[in-house]
């Protein structure tokens, strides 16, 4: 092999006409050692990245991942290496093994390269027989827009964990609505038919955000599109100004204006023509503490712990929680699944999973729940852990407490939202939280639980 083509030395004749042959191979010599040792620098460059990424210094690993993903041009000159890496530590993960939260962070690094080799990497992923990297690969490639790829996600709907895990539906929904591409947004009008529950109506909001400028300019094929949408019966309440305090008898016109979309993004409710499909005005929008109820799949945890028997009024906090979550038991569809789960210093299930709310399981749980009694400290921390390993189905829960952790693996309110919401990543459960008689760091940690999880927060005075 030589180390000098023919293009190369013809160029250097032609700088140099008049430099002698050995001048002239000295000026070769000294131009391929200057690129052999600036190869060397670069490759020592590679493998300290590699080491960085794969050791075991935790605290440099993310340092090392928070400076390129604030430098995309680094991800550029270091792409080889980031995907070597990556592939590696992807290759050594089993079907049912979680993904290490270095490797979701690079996968999505790669993606925000924007180069062929980094897509390709990541639509290989999609088929990676670990269900939860082909998740972390689909948001990469959302997240950063990569539109050659969409119908490589499309095809993400044939996996089993599509029907399986509500986690999985919403994560590739998501992906899909922040390609703002008219082929997706063709795509999950033909899905949202197939959705029910809370995704059918977060597809619903996405869908009726949708402008000319997602069809890039087909104005045709926009209006065909348009065409296609029918007109939705929507049932408006009254707005309000901010967050209220539900101490007059909850009333349903405590609804507010503003909601987070499945991309976490605040939005009005919506008006017009193209809007999420609502109840018409003979059916009933079911509702808790003044939070409308669009789930099929809901699990209630609530605080049963020693502080829930102060008064709130005539009767107890725990009492006046009971009441509320019988009736919304009562009046849940028969089409609706749900789980309830009480906490003191442990974690009361009622059932291990999702039950149909069939009036016989109803019955059930209200008994359940009037016999309820009350615990001592509080585990906010272990209520929360459980809920996210309770069913795959889970779309939403209901968390109610009137005070800040005091027992469990964490009890700081700011640690423990911090890890549910990572915990949470490829769960997607928006956590709606109900705060009774909470103030300061109680309030600021149910409040933040809600905000970060796209949920909505209510305090009851």
């Amino acid at each position: 092999m030589t180390l000098l083509n023919r293009d190369f030395r013809v160029k250097v004749f032609k700088a140099f006409p008049s430099v002698s042959g050995n001048l002239l191979l000295g000026v070769c010599f000294a131009l391929i050692v200057g690129a052999s040792a600036v190869g060397q620098e670069s490759q020592r460059e590679h493998e300290i990245l590699a080491r960085q990424l794969t050791g075991r210094n935790e605290i440099l690993r993310q340092q090392t991942l928070a400076r390129l993903a604030a430098n995309p041009e680094i991800v550029v000159q270091s792409l080889p290496t980031l995907i070597k890496t990556a592939e590696a530590e992807i290759e050594e993960l089993g079907p049912d093994d979680s993904v290490p939260q270095y490797a979701d962070r690079l996968l999505y690094v790669v993606g925000t390269a924007g180069e062929p080799d980094g897509d390709r990497m990541l639509v290989e992923m999609l088929d990676h027989e670990n269900y939860r990297v082909a998740m972390i690969a689909a948001d990469s490639l959302g997240q950063n827009g990569r539109q050659d790829t969409i119908e490589f996600l499309k095809k993400q709907v044939d996996r089993p964990a599509f029907s399986s895990h509500y986690g999985f539906r919403f994560n590739l929904v998501r992906a899909l609505s922040l390609m703002h591409h008219p082929d997706a947004v063709e795509f999950l009008t033909q899905l949202e038919a197939e959705l029910e529950g809370q995704l059918e109506y977060e597809v619903g909001l996405v869908l009726a955000e949708v402008t000319e400028e997602h069809f890039a300019g087909e104005k045709e094929r926009y209006e065909r599109w348009k065409a296609t949408r029918k007109t939705k019966a929507v049932v408006q309440y009254a707005s309000y100004e901010s967050q209220p305090d539900l101490q007059e008898e909850l009333q349903p016109d405590l609804q507010g204006n503003l909601q987070p979309n499945l991309l976490g993004e605040l939005q009005p409710k919506l008006q017009g023509e193209l809007q999420p499909e609502q109840p018409m005005p003979n059916q009933k929008l079911q509702r808790h503490y003044g939070i409308d109820i669009h789930a099929k799949r809901i699990l209630f945890v609530i605080d049963r712990s020693s502080s829930m028997r102060k008064n709130a009024g005539e009767l107890t906090r725990l009492e006046l929680a009971k009441i509320e979550l019988s009736k919304v038991i009562e009046e849940m569809p028969s089409d609706n699944e749900f789980g309830l789960a009480f906490f003191e210093e442990g974690v009361l299930e009622w059932q291990e999973h999702l039950v149909p709310a069939t009036q016989g399981n109803k019955d059930a749980a209200m008994e359940l729940v009037r016999r309820l009694g009350y615990g001592r400290r509080t585990n906010s921390y272990g209520a929360l852990r459980e809920s996210l390993v309770f069913d795959d189905q889970l779309e939403i829960v209901f968390f109610l407490s009137d005070g800040r952790p005091t027992c469990g693996q964490i009890i700081r309110p700011r640690w423990i939202v911090d890890d549910i919401i990572e915990r949470n990543r490829l769960r997607h459960i928006k956590f709606n939280t109900i705060g009774i008689s909470v103030s300061g760091e109680s309030e600021y940690f149910l409040r933040s639980l809600a905000e970060r999880s796209n949920g909505e927060f209510r305090k009851v005075n």
